[in-house]
């Protein structure tokens, strides 16, 4: 798919709501039930992918609800990663970030000062937590491609920044998956972050090495071909 854009007519509170369902969540940090507002994905269409695999559908940016919020006692992270923490974390959290947290409530549709709140909590937590470098990197990552969206590039480029770096580090020392990436897709995206933040040697060889590998999925075989012709134009 060709890379998204941010030419698009703002969608109706009235639009964005039909793609949004409550739903009852149950917090494993302070053991109680708060309701928040999930994506309908099989409504979803996507219409553009950035190189990066970020998204852009039709009417709603679904990754503005990437986040989980407890109102009751501040705890928030990515859907993929709220009922990961272990005891430990939950201890953390009460310890770091529920003393300076005030019950909320969350209006549909989200407002974008909401959003930018519920990212930024998510953050706080995943620092808090000392939550593994993968974890990291995709909360930044995600937070990255939501600012993308509202064309807050200087911003976006800080949180991209720590995607890399968490990114690079899970390689090493973590197993595979990270998240829902193999070997193959985590060296791409390294590369492409790479390429984004202007570290063009670097990109480089993430994304030489991945061409060379075998059995290379044709999607990403193409991905990493497109990648290294930018790449060369630049060195």
């Amino acid at each position: 798919m060709a890379q998204s854009t941010n030419q698009q007519p703002q969608p109706t509170e009235e639009q964005i709501l039909e793609y949004l369902y409550p739903k009852s969540f149950h917090c494993p940090v302070c053991d109680k039930e708060f309701i928040d507002f999930v994506i309908k994905k099989s409504k979803l269409k996507v219409i553009a992918t950035d190189t990066d695999f970020m998204n852009t559908y039709k009417d709603i940016d679904a990754n503005q609800y990437e986040v989980l919020f407890c109102i009751h006692c501040g705890y928030a992270a990515l859907h993929s990663y709220f009922d990961k923490i272990t005891s430990r974390q939950q201890m953390m959290i009460k310890e770091k970030i529920t003393p300076g947290h005030k019950p909320q409530e969350f209006p549909m549709p989200l407002s974008k000062e909401h959003i930018l709140l519920r990212f930024k909590q998510a953050i706080l937590c995943v620092a808090a937590i000392q939550a593994k470098d993968s974890q990291r990197a995709f909360t930044n990552l995600r937070f990255a491609w939501v600012l993308r969206k509202m064309e807050q590039s200087k911003i976006e480029q800080h949180f991209l920044e720590n995607a890399y770096g968490g990114l690079k580090t899970a390689f090493t020392t973590e197993r595979f998956p990270l998240g829902n990436m193999d070997e193959s897709t985590a060296k791409y995206m390294i590369a492409d972050l790479a390429y984004r933040l202007g570290e063009y040697g670097e990109a480089a060889r993430w994304v030489g090495d991945l061409i060379v590998a075998r059995n290379l999925a044709g999607s990403l075989k193409e991905r990493a071909g497109n990648l290294k012709e930018k790449i060369r134009e630049k060195l």
